[in-house]
């Protein structure tokens, strides 16, 4: 079997949205793409802290460019998780609880584009300042509860997930 659909089984042609959320696939893409923040904002931290034990001017250098790669892949779960989030149905339990998930994603994002703001201009310090690691503690913080919403939504609500045709 192959690992692209070129065409829905009913013979059309996919959607631009259908492409966005990965049917062609067979796989949602929202899952594919949260990983990458998670791992990215969590190296930041670790390089962070690590300056702080053994001041090194390349890892805060480093987990200063690990913000880029967390922004993009933060770009890509967000989006895709938009489009799905607009095809679910409104006043639902099931889209109440992916606002939450939403929100509290957003929020995290927040703190760390103002600790990357704060940063950027001593990117090349020896030492990452402790208010930045607050901000990205807290922020990491808020990004596990969000994480928790949304698994939540996939493995107790079943969400995008494939049941095998049973009824939610």
């Amino acid at each position: 079997m192959a690992v692209l659909q070129l065409r829905a089984p009913d013979g059309r042609r996919w959607t631009l949205k259908e492409w966005i959320q990965g049917r062609p696939l067979r796989h949602p893409t929202h899952p594919m793409f949260v990983h990458f923040p998670i791992a990215f904002y969590l190296g930041i931290i670790v390089f962070d802290v690590m300056s702080r034990i053994t001041p090194n001017s390349a890892l805060v250098l480093a987990s200063s460019y690990l913000f880029i790669g967390a922004f993009l892949g933060t770009a890509a779960a967000a989006f895709t998780g938009l489009i799905d989030w607009f095809g679910m149905i409104s006043g639902s339990s099931k889209k109440g609880l992916a606002t939450r998930h939403m929100v509290l994603q957003l929020a995290a994002a927040a703190f760390f584009n103002v600790t990357f703001v704060l940063r950027w201009g001593d990117r090349g310090a020896a030492q990452a300042e402790i208010t930045w690691i607050v901000l990205e503690v807290i922020g990491y913080a808020v990004l596990v509860v969000g994480q928790l919403l949304g698994g939540l939504l996939v493995y107790e609500r079943g969400m995008r997930v494939s049941t095998g045709g049973a009824k939610e």
